[in-house]
């Protein structure tokens, strides 16, 4: 933890003499679904749904259901190798992206198709868990359209080419610590710092911190409530500026699984 701030504090020190920074902040709302399907083997099956909404990209708008920011389905095999150590593959996920707005600015919006492996090990802490986890996400985005009216479920009405031109692979590695404080209930930490790989550059791009309140409502069923603070990097080459950027999320978190008989 101590090597990863430190290097997180170097990447911010360091600035180019002719680049123009600026630093901005959002107010956003995340919501994700995440149902398990346990065969009662080795095998589960998951599918998770992320929807979320974002205020006006200047700072001091606390709406956060003002505009929409994000809707994911994707879809999840998974294998238990042994009791700590799980391997998952979600073979395709389907993403629509609704760019930055405000009340002068028209909606931008693409979408993305991303393959994802995954490693997960986790491990008793104290009286919790403690998880980590490393993801490389397969990402092939449409080309970014500026839509005249607001966006319409399924159906955009402009024909988009999903695998286009570009590519890239994002590395994900996050260390999460679930500890419980009274019966039905427990806290979530987690950190994920991320880098992204592309023919244009590879450098760290965004990092999550997210801290959370977590009840059981019963035995296959767990919601959380917590504060999500997503920090990223966004670069523009042609006017050689970078943005930093912090989203503040209000984070809400459904969990349920079935319970297969043995």
């Amino acid at each position: 933890m101590i090597r990863y701030l430190f290097f997180l504090t170097c990447v911010l020190s360091l600035k180019g003499w002719a680049q123009t920074d600026q630093v901005r902040h959002r107010a956003v709302f995340w919501t994700e679904l995440n149902y398990v399907y346990k065969t009662g083997g080795k095998w589960s099956f998951q599918l998770d749904h992320q929807y979320r909404r974002q205020a006006d990209d200047n700072g001091r708008d606390l709406n956060v259901f003002r505009h929409p920011l994000l809707q994911v389905f994707r879809p999840w095999v998974n294998y238990q190798i042994s009791r700590p150590v799980r391997l998952s593959l979600s073979p395709i996920g389907l993403w629509w992206n609704w760019g930055k707005t405000n009340q002068y600015q028209p909606i931008t919006f693409f979408q993305e198709i991303r393959v994802i492996p995954q490693l997960q090990i986790t491990t008793p802490l104290k009286k919790g868990e403690f998880v980590q986890r490393f993801r490389v996400e397969m990402r092939w985005p449409s080309q970014i359209d500026t839509l005249t009216k607001s966006y319409i479920f399924l159906s955009d009405g402009e024909s988009q080419e999903v695998l286009a031109d570009r590519f890239d692979v994002r590395l994900r590695a996050m260390a999460r610590w679930i500890h419980p404080v009274r019966e039905h209930w427990y806290t979530h930490l987690s950190v994920e710092p991320m880098a992204v790989l592309s023919a244009a550059s590879s450098h760290f791009d965004q990092n999550r911190t997210y801290l959370a309140v977590g009840r059981h409502l019963q035995k296959n069923l767990r919601l959380e409530l917590g504060y999500l603070n997503q920090f990223a990097i966004q670069r523009t080459p042609a006017q050689n500026a970078r943005t930093f950027r912090f989203n503040h999320a209000l984070h809400l978190f459904l969990y349920l699984e079935n319970r297969p008989k043995h």
